[in-house]
């Protein structure tokens, strides 16, 4: 089968070859690659398809580590359609590839979805490529279970780890709380087959985390959010698991950087004290995402309830916040317009350092010959707009005009 062939024509390159960022460049795309990115105004090849840039911004594809639905679906719902659904949905807003994240539910239901997110990954449904899944849970602290059903937390079994171990082919992540028992010897065995484990939903000391880091966990899930910090024990204070991520730069971890679940101020912390490359954005989003304000489940139709109003979504008692409702390239502005970044720096917080996080940054996170297609046109003004994704070669949005 003949390979499709594109030009991108005239386009502001954010991420790419060295000398040539922020410059007018020309993209040229052969089948799922970058052939080659070169200034603006060299020949067509013959048998080319030219997309006119007309001098939009063109930056790696946006990569998110943990999101769960978007536009009234949820993975959890296990279906064909559902990944359909919150693929178109999440690529309008930037995302080329994500870890489709499970909930806190019953065996079944994760193991349910996580097959079906293989399935879809081997079909390309949904545009968006899946680079692995993420399961969120069940073996968290029972006080810091957030929006997850309390219902369904639990401690591992060996029945139920081998389920997950035997699934390393497709689950790459996996959030636990350390201090739980049985958690440590799981940490080992997950990490020995490849899936990378983090920390989160957590009740952990800091020296509790430091000996989870020692097993095997590399990652912390939505930094500040359910997550332990700083207690007292008489007079003496005990630092938590929030202190060891900030602290521990073996651990990378992600920040929601949607402004609710942590304010800009400890956004900006997170960022000024971690590592280069360690802290990435992520949405967490839900299934109210892109809907109108209303009730909503988090998780599977059985999963439990949200309040979604005005764009912030919330459990019913109003004592914490429900997952999020943003895409990608809300938190990228988010990044330039309220922590401060500049546009490459917020992109690279959304594109490259999310990739190397996941160990995918070979091909994917930056734009360059040998790389995946993986693109995204943006408008700047009057403030960022995603106009146009490409996932691996092929157009999963658009928005041109």
């Amino acid at each position: 089968m003949k390979c499709s062939r594109y030009l991108i024509r005239d386009v502001r390159v954010i991420l790419g070859p060295s000398g040539l960022s922020g410059g007018r460049c020309d993209i040229e795309i052969v089948g799922e690659r970058i052939a080659d990115v070169r200034p603006f105004g060299a020949d067509t090849p013959a048998d080319t398809t030219v997309i006119e840039g007309k001098g939009l911004i063109a930056c790696p594809g946006f990569i998110d580590l943990h999101v769960h639905g978007g536009m009234g679906a949820d993975f959890m719902d296990a279906t064909e359609e559902s990944f359909r659904t919150i693929g178109a949905y999440h690529a309008a807003g930037g995302t080329t590839s994500y870890f489709p994240t499970t909930a806190t539910e019953s065996p079944q239901a994760i193991f349910s979805c996580i097959d079906q997110a293989a399935r879809c990954r081997e079909q390309g449904i949904g545009g968006v490529e899946i680079l692995g899944v993420h399961a969120e849970g069940p073996y968290m602290a029972p006080r810091k279970h957030g929006c997850h059903d309390p219902g369904f937390v639990r401690e591992p079994s060996r029945e139920e780890n081998r389920g997950y171990l035997d699934r390393a082919h497709i689950l790459r992540r996996i959030t636990c709380a350390p201090e739980v028992p049985g958690v440590l010897a799981f940490i080992r065995d997950a990490s020995r087959e490849g899936i990378a484990v983090s920390g989160g939903h957590s009740d952990a000391t800091f020296v509790q985390t430091l000996q989870a880091i020692e097993c095997g966990m590399s990652m912390i899930t939505h930094l500040y959010s359910a997550m332990s910090t700083i207690t007292k024990d008489g007079p003496f204070r005990v630092a938590g698991m929030l202190e060891a991520a900030l602290l521990d730069d073996r651990l990378a971890t992600e920040v929601i950087a949607d402004l609710r679940h942590a304010p800009k101020e400890l956004l900006l912390l997170a960022l000024k004290t971690k590592a280069k490359d360690t802290v990435c954005f992520t949405t967490d989003a839900m299934r109210g995402a892109g809907m109108a304000d209303g009730v909503y489940t988090f998780g599977s139709q059985r999963g439990t309830k949200a309040v979604v109003e005005g764009g912030v979504a919330r459990n019913l008692d109003n004592t914490g916040f429900a997952s999020s409702t943003v895409r990608m390239i809300d938190l990228v502005r988010n990044g330039i317009e309220a922590l401060g970044l500049n546009l490459e720096s917020s992109v690279r917080r959304a594109s490259l350092v999310p990739a190397r996080i996941a160990d995918a940054d070979r091909r994917k996170g930056t734009l360059e010959a040998g790389k995946d297609a993986d693109i995204v046109l943006l408008a700047e003004h009057p403030r960022l707009e995603v106009r146009l994704t490409m996932a691996r070669g092929k157009m999963i949005a658009q928005a041109l005009v």
